[in-house]
């Protein structure tokens, strides 16, 4: 005897096409499978950067610390220096509040030397003492000519020991540095 089992579905609506919802599950568990293969590759990728940047960190605090090591170099250095210029500014200060010194004659015999052309670009007193004066200067002047002219005026002006040092040719100029000596006495 063939005993027909009896479908009951008490459903409202029966489910009548079970493949279309096969279709959509498995259609969910794929984007589910490729949404999940993609973070981990995205995990897997930003792990790499990641090392990458902790290693670029660590060059960079390497730098820090070697640049911070240089600043405290040169800050010593600076301070060094500061000490070993003290008296000497000290002493040229010391000139100018006494009033020893007759910075005006200095200047104006400095300027009648100087040919029209030149200029002189900075300047900076090596010694000071009560009425002399060690000067270092960077003259520019236009040509050779000048420069001549400029260190024989000096000398005829009452400077001494005057030596050029060291020249700098320049397109159209030449940029010298001068010491000399002021030893007059007012």
């Amino acid at each position: 005897m063939n005993v027909k089992k009896a479908s009951v579905n008490l459903a409202s609506r029966p489910l009548r096409n079970r493949r279309f919802f096969f279709a959509l599950v498995s259609l969910i568990a794929a984007v589910f499978l490729f949404l999940t293969a993609l973070s981990a590759f995205s995990i897997f990728r930003n792990s790499g950067r990641e090392k990458s940047a902790r290693g670029s960190l660590a060059r960079m605090e390497q730098m820090t610390q070697r640049v911070q090591k240089e600043k405290d170099e040169w800050s010593l250095k600076i301070r060094n220096l500061s000490r070993e210029d003290k008296d000497r500014i000290g002493s040229t200060n010391g000139i100018i509040l006494k009033k020893s010194f007759s910075w005006v004659d200095f200047f104006s015999r400095l300027e009648e030397a100087l040919p029209a052309a030149s200029f002189i670009s900075w300047m900076a007193p090596l010694q000071a003492s009560e009425g002399k004066l060690a000067v270092r200067f960077r003259v520019v002047s236009l040509n050779l000519n000048d420069l001549l002219a400029l260190i024989q005026k000096l000398a005829s002006l009452g400077f001494k020991d005057i030596s050029v040092k060291n020249e700098i040719l320049l397109p159209g100029q030449i940029s010298s540095e001068i010491f000399l000596n002021n030893e007059r006495t007012y």
